[in-house]
C-alpha cells in the first residue's frame, strides 16, 4: 500500500504536535512495511497512491484544497482530525483589539480576518489563504469531514466535539481512534543511559511549546511570580504572536529563576525531562499534548489544562488546572511538585501510547477507507 501524507504548508517552519504526529506515524508505518511519502503541496498528482492521509481541520486552508484534489482524483482519504473548538479561547484568552474581535465576531468572521492578516502581514498568499478570506471557515471544515472516508481522532472526545460544534455525525465504523504517542526507544535510552548535559535543570519546572497565547505562558509566569520555583521554557516564538512573545521574553529577562531555550531536538528532550520535576502545560486546550506524554514517561509529574482530551489520556495521574486562573495553575504546581511520581503512570504510557500502536491503528483506518471505496 502506498500512502501520501499531506499537511499544512508551514508544518516544518512552524513545527507543532501535528508535525511530530505525522513524522513519527510515517516512520512507524514504514517500519511496518508501508510505503509512505509526505507532501506540502495543495494539488499533487495522486495517481501512484492508494490512500491520501490529511492532517488537521483547525487550520483548514490547505486541508480543504488537498481534499478537493483527492476527491477529483478519486482517492480515498484518511483524516487525522486534530480538532478542538477554539471559541472560548478567542473570547477569553486574547486581549487588546484581538480580544475585542474575539468577543464580537463569529468563528467564520474571525477566521476570515485572520486569513487577511496572514495574507497582508505574514506573506501567506497561497490559494488556501485566499480562499479562506472569502469563504466560510465552518463550511470548509464540514466539506472536509463530509468527503473524508475514515476519521483518525486522537481521542473519541474529538468526534463528540465535532458533532456538537460542527453538526457533523460520523458513522462509527469510519472512526478509528489513533493514540498520540511517545518514542519508546528514545525514552528507554534516556532512562538506561542518562547524561549530565541537562543536570543544571534538575528539579526545575519545564514548559515545552511554541510561545503564543494558546499555550498560555504568561499565565504560567503569573502563577509562579514571587515563588522559589525555577522554570525552563522551551519553544520557538510563534510568527503570528509577536506581541505576546515579546511580553514573555520581557518577563524572562533578568529573572535568574526563569530560562529560555528556543529549540531542543525532540529525542534530546527526553534527557531534559528526566532531570526536571514537573512539566506544566496550561494551554487553552490540548489533544492531549505530546510533551505531557513525553515528560510523564520520564518521571515528571504533569500539570495540564482541564480543556481538550487530557482527561481521556491521563485520568487520575495528572494535575488539572483551570487555564484561566493563575491561582489554579499555582495550586496544581504546588500539588504536583510535592507529590511522589507514580511508576504505574510510566508503564501505562509505555504500553498504551506508542508510535507502533498509533501506526497499527492508522493502518486499520487505511484499510477501512479502501474497503469503503472498493465496495462502492
Amino acid at each position: 500500500m502506498k500512502i501520501l501524507m499531506q499537511i499544512r504548508a508551514n508544518a516544518f517552519t512552524c513545527s507543532g504536535g501535528d508535525t511530530i504526529q505525522m513524522q513519527k506515524t510515517r516512520d512507524a508505518l514504514i517500519a511496518l512495511g508501508y510505503d509512505v511519502d509526505v507532501s506540502l503541496e495543495l494539488r499533487p498528482d495522486l495517481s501512484q497512491y492508494d490512500v491520501v492521509h490529511l492532517f488537521n481541520i483547525t487550520r483548514v486552508q490547505e486541508t480543504f484544497i488537498q481534499i478537493q484534489n483527492a476527491v477529483e482524483q478519486k482517492k480515498p482519504v484518511a483524516l487525522s482530525t486534530i480538532y478542538w473548538p477554539f471559541t472560548e479561547f478567542e473570547k477569553h484568552a486574547n486581549v487588546g483589539i484581538r480580544g475585542l474581535f474575539g468577543k464580537l465576531l463569529s468563528v467564520d468572521q474571525l477566521a476570515s480576518l485572520k486569513a487577511i492578516a496572514k495574507y497582508l502581514l505574514l506573506g501567506e498568499r497561497d490559494e488556501g489563504t485566499r480562499h479562506l478570506m472569502r469563504h466560510s471557515y465552518s463550511d470548509m471544515q464540514r466539506y472536509i469531514l463530509e468527503h473524508a472516508d475514515v476519521y483518525l481522532p486522537n481521542a473519541y472526545e474529538e468526534m463528540v466535539q465535532i458533532e456538537k460544534n460542527l453538526q457533523f455525525s460520523a458513522d462509527p465504523e469510519k472512526v478509528v481512534v489513533v493514540p498520540n504517542a511517545i518514542n519508546v526507544s528514545a525514552a528507554k535510552a534516556a532512562l538506561e543511559h542518562p547524561t549530565d548535559k541537562y543536570d543544571a535543570y534538575r528539579d526545575w519546572l519545564i514548559c515545552v511549546g511554541r510561545i503564543d497565547t494558546r499555550k498560555n505562558q504568561l499565565k504560567l509566569l503569573d502563577a509562579i511570580e514571587g515563588s522559589d520555583y525555577r522554570l525552563l521554557l522551551v519553544g520557538k516564538c510563534s510568527p503570528g504572536q509577536q506581541k505576546y512573545s515579546k511580553k514573555v521574553m520581557q518577563r524572562i529577562k533578568g529573572n535568574p529563576n526563569i530560562q529560555y531555550i528556543e529549540q531542543i531536538p525532540n529525542d534530546e528532550l527526553y534527557q531534559l525531562y528526566r532531570v526536571c520535576k514537573v512539566s506544566v502545560l496550561p494551554s487553552w486546550f490540548e489533544t492531549p499534548g505530546l510533551v505531557s506524554l513525553e515528560a510523564a514517561v520520564m518521571g515528571c509529574n504533569i500539570v495540564v489544562s482541564d480543556r481538550g482530551t487530557t482527561k481521556d489520556y491521563f485520568g487520575d495521574y495528572a494535575f488539572y488546572c483551570d487555564t484561566m486562573s493563575s491561582k489554579s495553575i499555582r495550586e496544581q504546581i504546588d500539588k504536583a511538585y510535592a507529590a511522589p511520581y507514580d511508576e504505574s503512570f510510566r508503564q501505562k504510557i509505555m504500553t498504551e501510547y506508542t508510535w507502533e500502536k498509533a501506526a497499527r491503528a492508522t493502518a486499520e483506518g487505511y484499510e477501512r477507507s479502501l474497503g469503503k471505496v472498493n465496495g462502492d
